[in-house]
């Protein structure tokens, strides 16, 4: 039994004293059933927040006007909610009206597909209303009670049942793929920030391939930044997995030029790192074409080798990013500080011209030929070098 559930049954256990029932829920007992590692456990309870404060003595109200408390217990953090039905969904994403209850099966009905509305109490019984047990077990991803009620309660579950899709590698169930293909453009109503997670946990799921052309065929992409404005991306479909949208979007930007970085990245509202790593991966895929790979190396950082290499590889270029790793750590030199040769020694060698850019390029110049073995990095060979180098023209 995994450590952190273990561990949430105490807290089960301590509410349990005070005069309440509660049950661990959704994603802890999915991947329980699963044997997958569960991360996080969340707890529901028939307790309000007002007597969770009463039973523990570190608890958070971190969203307290939906029954959400979080407890601080050994060392551990769970986050436990009062049992509760919704009603209204004016926003397409939080409830209208919350009402508790002291049903365990009416909390469940709230929730958006079986295998995540299934509940565990300390003596491991599962609480299953709605067939989630035979859903995992059939590997299918199907909404609780109707679909259409619960994607137009919030949207997002549309891109939600894609991701646990191709995650946990299932099938979605028949009625839930049409009413995801019927209620598509609802995805309208949500914020991008939203979607972008989402659709980047779908793409890093091992039945990503599969789960691109299904959301092709349920015609969902056509609702999504980048892709409203060029259907026909969803065709270049990776050759294998990517890891978030630091690599999809060099992979993408190489099958549509009129799309750049900075296009996805103010299209899916997506974080300066995003943008660095995106920019600096597709500037290597570019230099790949044509430079030596110790050129392309250098120019990138260490922690991107590995990203460099995925791309490629989702190129079909077939590369093997542990040998680019071993390429790079052989360099002669990793940067321009350990160059033997620095600004000062050009002007040593051209005293008649200014300051300008052309000490960069030079410098530049000097550093890819030490990386590439084209020169040792040794003063004296580098001045013979350059020698023959034109003076630089300056204002």
């Amino acid at each position: 039994m995994n450590v952190k559930i273990t561990k949430a049954f105490n807290i089960i256990d301590k509410i349990e004293k005070f005069g309440g029932t509660a049950y661990i829920v959704g994603g802890a007992v999915r991947d329980s059933l699963l044997g997958v590692t569960v991360e996080d456990v969340d707890i529901a309870t028939s307790l309000t927040p007002e007597e969770m404060m009463k039973v523990f003595p570190k608890v958070i109200p971190v969203g307290i006007d939906h029954g959400t408390v979080l407890v601080r217990h050994a060392s551990d953090s769970y986050e436990v909610t009062t049992y509760r039905t919704e009603a209204g969904y004016k926003d397409f994403r939080h409830p209208d009206e919350v009402t508790f209850v002291r049903s365990i099966e009416e909390d469940l009905a709230r929730r958006d597909f079986t295998i995540n509305a299934m509940a565990l109490n300390k003596d491991l019984e599962i609480i299953d209303p709605f067939g989630g047990r035979e859903d995992l077990n059939n590997h299918e991803v199907r909404a609780v009670g109707e679909a259409y009620k619960r994607f137009n309660e919030d949207p997002l579950r549309i891109m939600r049942a894609l991701r646990f899709a191709s995650q946990l590698g299932f099938n979605l169930h028949h009625d839930t793929q049409l009413a995801i293909k019927e209620q598509a453009s609802l995805l309208s109503k949500i914020s991008v920030e939203r979607l972008a997670v989402e659709f980047e946990k779908m793409c890093e799921g091992k039945e990503y391939h599969y789960l691109l052309q299904l959301m092709k065929q349920l015609k969902v992409h056509i609702y999504l930044p980048v892709f409203k404005n060029a259907p026909n991306q969803i065709e270049n479909i990776p050759k294998v997995k990517l890891n978030g949208f630091k690599e999809l979007i060099p992979f993408y930007c190489e099958y549509a030029s009129t799309f750049t970085v900075m296009d996805w990245v103010k299209d899916w509202k997506l974080s300066n790192q995003v943008k660095r790593n995106s920019l600096q991966l597709k500037s290597a895929v570019d230099s790949y074409k044509y430079k030596p790979i110790q050129s392309v190396l250098y120019d990138l950082p260490f922690n991107l080798i590995e990203s460099f290499g995925n791309v490629l590889n989702a190129l079909g270029l077939k590369v093997d990013p542990a040998e680019f790793k071993a390429v790079y750590e052989g360099l002669p030199i990793h940067s321009r500080r350990e160059l033997n040769f620095q600004a000062f020694d050009l002007f040593h060698i051209f005293p008649l011209s200014q300051k300008g850019p052309w000490i960069g390029e030079y410098l530049y110049e000097i550093e890819h030929a030490v990386a590439t073995g084209q020169i040792p990095n040794e003063k004296s060979a580098i001045k013979e070098w350059i020698k023959s180098w034109s003076r630089p023209e300056t204002d």
